[in-house]
């Protein structure tokens, strides 16, 4: 096929024109994505808007869902590189703030994957990714032992990480009407010690559990 051809010629141009083009295409296509549905999207819509042809749209991409893909693994990165909280009972104001700065970093997109119209998968992606955080820097906390219930752990960590995604979105949405300095206390006033409490409950919860059929002490 001829964009085969076309992705071997391509290959051998320099890779700041390589990298160049495949921008161009894919801010061609986040143009269109955030005025209407992925499903709406052509590559013909794409090719048009970027000004090249459609074998060289294939030179880079598979299809229009890759496009976004593609876009969502260059933001997603950022994330995995905010440090650890250290302590799950109380994640630090640079946790938060290292979160709020990737965040206006990349909100142009952001701003639209969270939304409604936006990709559900990465809204998933995000809090999988935190719930991992969440989960490492619990290993601080846990003593040697300790057995928690992993499902209501699953429903502790779904419930701080949308929590948290959800507030720094709508911070953002509302123009930054609160100072960061109030922001980052009040974050962790309404969501740390509540998180914590329950993982205290769910660990002696399981403590009394696994003790319940021990022989008494006399």
């Amino acid at each position: 096929m001829c964009w085969i051809n076309e992705r071997i010629i391509m290959n051998k141009k320099q890779p700041e024109t390589t990298e160049r083009t495949k921008q161009i295409i894919k801010d061609a296509f986040w143009e269109l994505y955030k005025e209407k549905k992925i499903e709406k999207i052509t590559v013909k819509d794409i090719t048009m808007k970027a000004g090249f042809n459609r074998s060289t749209f294939y030179v880079y991409f598979i299809d229009v869902y890759d496009v976004l893909n593609q876009i969502e693994e260059d933001v997603m990165p950022g994330m995995e590189h905010i440090p650890p909280t250290g302590q799950v009972q109380s994640p630090s104001p640079d946790f938060m703030g290292d979160l709020i700065t990737i965040y206006e970093k990349n909100s142009e997109y952001f701003s639209v994957l969270l939304s409604e119209k936006g990709d559900p998968a990465f809204t998933v992606r995000m809090k999988n990714l935190f719930k991992d955080m969440m989960k490492e820097s619990m290993k601080d906390l846990l003593n040697k032992g300790d057995v928690i219930d992993e499902l209501e752990l699953d429903y502790a960590l779904e419930f701080f990480t949308g929590a948290t995604i959800s507030v720094v979105k709508h911070w953002y949405d509302s123009g930054k009407n609160m100072p960061m300095e109030k922001l980052m206390p009040l974050m962790q006033q309404l969501m740390s010690n509540r998180f914590t409490d329950k993982v205290i409950l769910l660990k002696d919860k399981n403590k009394v559990s696994s003790n319940r059929f021990l022989p008494p002490k006399f």
